[in-house]
Parts: structure tokens; sequence; C-alpha cells
């Protein structure tokens, strides 16, 4: 039975407007319009989820775990629980610039959106004179320096006026304020350090890419893949310090290959992948360009007194089992053993992938591929 404590907040009650928390309510679909999939949370509490948050279009009279984003127009914006927080939370910390949209007037304040995120710009934040109203500002796009987070309760509060004083003071930070999170600039590597390339790009501007945004493979040195001097085009992922640190990326320009992963492997599945490291806790194996995983110690079967060192090295080729997949962290584990704790035979996964390829093509008489078959016999003998 639910205590009345995890019962939703009633209107008026609970988390105020513009805010967000990650605790789960329990909701009925009570209907669509268009794109809009509405909810009921409890009594006198109502939410929208967007149609494309599901899978396949939730019937009436459904159950779902919902998280809270905020509102608009009186009704709560959903968030299915299994989905991920919001990769822009990544981006905001305390002296983060970013680009807000002002939703609508609320009381001491302006609610604002940070891309699909919500956010709060009290009156004293505005930059506004005190005579003048709110509404001047209500569907305009500004620069504003994040004051408050509190990503456990996805709750954010912004300033426009910190931008603007910056601005005044020093009249090269507008370049700073017209930059926008996501966007590409042309610029120049101007020196090289073992954590990452500076480069400069617009008028005076500079800023760093780290040593793990350089690319999706694995990058030793900036070296392996820079030279001062060289032009590059970068995406602006961070603007941080109120401009003083800007965070770019390379890679982000690259495909990303473990989009599409969870397509084309799952847990269990038995694969090939090359030792590329071996460390006391484990080795890291490649697997696809761009996609390593990790083998902990505990799954390399070793001896009584054996260390991952002893048993593996740099090159070898092994066949392992997946253990964990989740391609939006870009985590990736495995196993030398099956599930049933038996040791996965050398060249195991290959052979198994072969006899699919082989079988793939030919239907069974009952309409069941034979490739559908053997696979679940496979699992079955795993």
């Amino acid at each position: 039975m639910r205590r009345e404590s995890d019962s939703p907040p009633a209107s008026g009650e609970g988390p105020s407007h513009g805010s967000h928390t990650l605790k789960v309510y329990t909701g009925t679909v009570v209907g669509r319009f268009g794109q809009d999939v509405f909810v009921e949370l409890g009594v006198r509490m109502q939410g929208v989820i967007a149609l494309d948050h599901f899978p396949e279009p939730p019937e009436v009279g459904l159950r779902f775990e919902f998280t809270l984003r905020g509102q608009e127009d009186g009704l709560w914006v959903l968030a299915l629980r299994e989905e991920q927080v919001l990769s822009t939370w990544e981006n905001l910390e305390l002296g983060s610039w970013v680009h807000a949209r002002a939703a609508r007037a609320a009381f001491g304040g302006l609610e604002m959106k940070v891309g699909p995120l919500h956010a709060f710009l009290p009156k004293s934040h505005t930059g506004l004179a005190r005579d003048e109203k709110l509404d001047v500002l209500v569907g305009k796009q500004f620069t504003c320096e994040v004051i408050e987070v509190e990503k456990e309760r996805q709750r954010v509060v912004l300033s426009r006026k910190l931008v603007l004083q910056r601005e005044r003071a020093h009249p090269g930070q507008r370049e700073i304020g017209s930059l926008r999170i996501g966007e590409n600039v042309q610029g120049r590597v101007t020196r090289l350090e073992e954590y990452g390339a500076f480069v400069a790009f617009g008028q005076g501007l500079e800023g760093l890419v780290h040593v793990s945004n350089l690319s999706y493979e694995r990058v030793q040195h900036p070296a392996d893949r820079l030279r001062a001097g060289q032009q590059v085009e970068a995406r602006v992922l961070a603007i941080r310090d109120g401009g003083k640190r800007i965070a770019l990326g390379l890679k982000q320009l690259e495909p990303n290959p473990w989009e599409g992963l969870a397509g084309r492997l799952a847990c269990d599945d038995l694969v090939e992948a090359r030792v590329t490291r071996v460390r006391e806790f484990g080795a890291f194996l490649w697997l696809a360009q761009g996609i390593e995983g990790f083998l902990p110690a505990a799954e390399c079967l070793l001896g009584p007194h054996e260390r991952p060192e002893h048993v593996l090295k740099s090159g070898d080729s092994l066949s392992v089992r997946v253990t964990e997949l989740d391609p939006e962290r870009e985590r990736l584990s495995f196993s030398l053993r099956h599930r049933t704790g038996a040791r996965i035979a050398p060249g195991e996964a290959a052979s198994r992938m072969e006899m699919l390829r082989i079988t793939a093509a030919a239907p069974s008489p009952q309409g069941t591929s034979l490739r559908d078959k053997l696979a679940a016999a496979l699992r079955r003998s795993g």
C-alpha cells in the first residue's frame, strides 16, 4: 500500500512551477490529442508527455511510472521513469553560461527553458529595471548564468543580470554571450598538453578539447591526433566560470559508434574482442572501431594466486559474453564465463556467428527461421 507521503502533490502543493523531481509517481493514461498523451497522476493533478516517449502508442487505462519535469499551462510535464536523465545536465554547473528561452511569467520571476529542461529566472536577476514588466522578455532567448543547480531535484536557477554586468565590464565577453552550446566553430590549435588541446577561435576566444573528446577511439596523447597550428572544426560543449572556461569537442562531429549498438548487440551475446590494455583490476577489450569494453578481474577465470596480467596480454583475441550493455553511458562489460559458469571456449564466439550466418536465410517448414531456432538452442546450451 502506498503511504500518504508517496502520493503526488495536489495542484499548488509539492514541487513549485518550473521545478523538477526524480521522485516516481504512478499515473494512468486518460487520453491522447495529436502528439500529446494526457495522464492522471492523482486528485487534481494531471500531466502530459509526448507520444514519441513511448515505444508504441499507449492505450487509455494503461499505467506507467513517471518523473516530473516541471509545469506548462497547469499540467505537469512528465518523463517515463526508465528514461535516462537528460544529457543536458552534464553541461549545467555553477557558473555555466547557457542559452535559455523565457517561456512565461510566473510569481517572482520567469519560467525558462534550457533546451528540454526547465529553469527559473528570479525577477531580481532579469536585468530589468524595477518598473519594467517581465512580459517584455517572454518568448525571447538570451544568455544566462547558472547560479544554482540541484541535479537530484533537477532544479536550476539562472541570472541574466550577471551576464549583462560582465559584458558591460568586459566588452569582449559579448562574443561569449553569443556562443551557443552545440554550435560548431572554426579554430586553430594553439598548444597541446597531456590532458587535451587548446583551440583559439572567434575574436580572441580559446577553448579546451579534453583528450576524451578528441575521438571515440582511445587517444594516448593529443599529439597523436593534432599538431600546433592545425585548423580544426569543433563543437561547443560547455561554457563555465562566466565564460572563462569553454569546453570544445572534436569527436562530437563524428558518427557515434555507440548509436544503434543496442539493436545489434544484447546481453549474453558471445563476441570476439581484442585485448588492448591489461590492468590489475581487469582488461580493456576492443570490440569495434570506437567501442571498447571492460573485462573485470573477477570474470577472467584466474587461479588462486593469478592476476589478469598473468593470463592475458595486449593483442589477445578472446571469445567473451556480454554482461552489461549501456550505449547511453558508453559502457560495455564482458565475461569469460557462460551464464552457467562454464568457461567459454577459445574461438567459440566466431564459430557461433559463422553458424548463424550460414543458417540466417534458411526458413524452417513451420515458418520459424533456422537462425531463430539455432540462436535459441545456443542460448540454452550456454
